[in-house]
């Protein structure tokens, strides 16, 4: 007869666990689909499919569930043979039933789970039994059979005692979510991370963004405020991981406003559910530059400051849609800063590798004096002198050629250049200039 405390144990408001229901079918979900958690599998994951990449054994599979393969099938299993005695085969039954009716070994059935044979986790009743089951699942390192242990322990504890058992151990913690999350268990998720605390924030995270997997951004966003409302905005919450999560939201409203403002124009449907930097080259392209009273996410400055986009990014990003677009005056409200001690003044500053900068301009068919308003902004006249080439900045080599004073060089130069054009007027200018400053040196030193 069982005691109260079994009955405790055994408490649930749930059927028994049962390996051959289709619940169990959802663990084999990304293998079939050929999609993983996080997304479509990738090229490797592809051809390792299709058996074009040979791999080494122990990658695929740890060196001791290999061992139990190989032990397991050279166990003989116990069957009825035919033409046995009834005497015998009552023997066998009876065996079977002692088998049900009191736990194995937890390695046995760990080893059984690993292998994928059918066995029952029923004779494990008592909260020791099951705590020793799910730490020997956990010691295999067979996440199918860490999982399938948990999902027993959902089925046959209180939620309560259920949650404390899962607290100090993440391995089972990081199944049990990724298997809540491909079934859309919104709740039961989040009542699972809430329970466990801050030191599973991360996994809290990671299913925050997971359960958004749909096309529809009104869901998104409602579970998302759900999520947020119900653990990140609560006292004790990681402030970093609220922002992440508080940051995503606000995007998401952006995007959903430009839809609905918009009438559905074709570029604010480019923008829904997409990155925050995506969603900034769309901003730059409706911004009107220098309108600094502009406090809202239409501003690329403050969408950038409140998505805490890098200066760099931004720079990038904006030079590229500004580009193409050919507004070349925009420069001046990117790049230009004022300066601390003189508000009026403004200087120039750049975050991106100038090299860079100067050769995108020139893939994206910057006129003259815009090359050479980033050629003068490398120092090294070496430098400066090769990329002007490169970028075949007429006006940057001369300049170039004037800080080496390589006059002869210069000279060679300007006689490349056509007469009466404007460059070939800027050449000789420069060459006057250079010379008379070398003879002006040349009467100084004679002094």
């Amino acid at each position: 007869m069982e005691s109260k405390d079994d009955d405790y144990w055994n408490d649930s408001a749930n059927k028994s666990f049962n390996f051959d229901e289709d619940d169990v079918a959802v663990l084999e979900i990304a293998t079939n689909n050929k999609r993983s958690l996080f997304g479509e599998e990738t090229a490797s994951e592809a051809n390792y499919g299709t058996g074009q990449i040979e791999l080494p054994l122990h990658t695929i599979i740890s060196d001791e569930n290999l061992e139990l393969i190989l032990q397991e099938q050279s166990r003989n299993e116990m069957t009825i043979p035919k033409g046995i005695s009834l005497e015998e085969e009552v023997k066998l039954l009876r065996k079977k039933i002692q088998e049900f009716n009191y736990a194995p070994s937890t390695e046995s059935v760990v080893r059984k789970l690993i292998l994928g044979k059918p066995c029952s986790l029923e004779m494990f009743r008592s909260m020791a039994e099951k705590e020793q089951l799910l730490d020997e699942a956990i010691a295999s390192g067979s996440g199918n059979a860490i999982l399938k242990v948990t999902l027993f322990l959902d089925q046959t504890l209180k939620k309560k005692l259920f949650y404390t058992l899962l607290q100090t151990r993440p391995e089972a913690v990081y199944h049990y979510v990724n298997y809540l999350s491909l079934r859309l268990k919104v709740t039961e998720c989040t009542d699972l991370l809430v329970f466990l605390g801050r030191h599973h924030e991360a996994s809290l995270l990671q299913f925050s963004i997971f359960v958004c997997s749909t096309s529809n951004l009104d869901i998104k966003r409602q579970r998302l405020k759900k999520i947020y409302s119900d653990y990140f905005s609560q006292p004790g919450a990681n402030s970093f991981y609220a922002q992440l999560v508080a940051n995503y939201m606000n995007l998401l409203e952006y995007q959903m406003g430009e839809l609905h403002s918009s009438g559905g124009g074709s570029k604010a449907v480019a923008i829904q559910d997409k990155s925050v930097l995506e969603t900034l080259n769309y901003v730059c392209g409706k911004y009107k530059w220098g309108d600094t009273s502009l406090q809202t996410n239409d501003n690329p400055f403050k969408l950038s400051e409140y998505h805490q986009v890098s200066q760099a990014q931004f720079e990038w990003i904006a030079l590229n849609e500004r580009a193409k677009q050919q507004a070349w005056l925009d420069f001046d409200h990117i790049f230009e800063r004022k300066a601390w001690l003189n508000l009026k003044q403004k200087s120039f500053k750049i975050n991106i590798p100038i090299d860079r900068t100067i050769l995108r301009l020139h893939a994206l068919h910057a006129p003259d004096p815009v090359l050479n308003t980033f050629l003068a902004k490398v120092e090294d006249p070496q430098r400066r002198l090769a990329l002007a080439r490169k970028v075949q900045s007429k006006h940057g080599i001369v300049d170039a050629l004037v800080l080496l004073k390589a006059s002869a060089e210069l000279e060679a130069y300007r006689s490349t250049l056509d007469s009466g054009t404007e460059e070939r007027l800027y050449a000789e200018n420069a060459l006057k200039s250079l010379n008379n400053k070398w003879k002006s040196d040349a009467m100084k030193l004679i002094k």
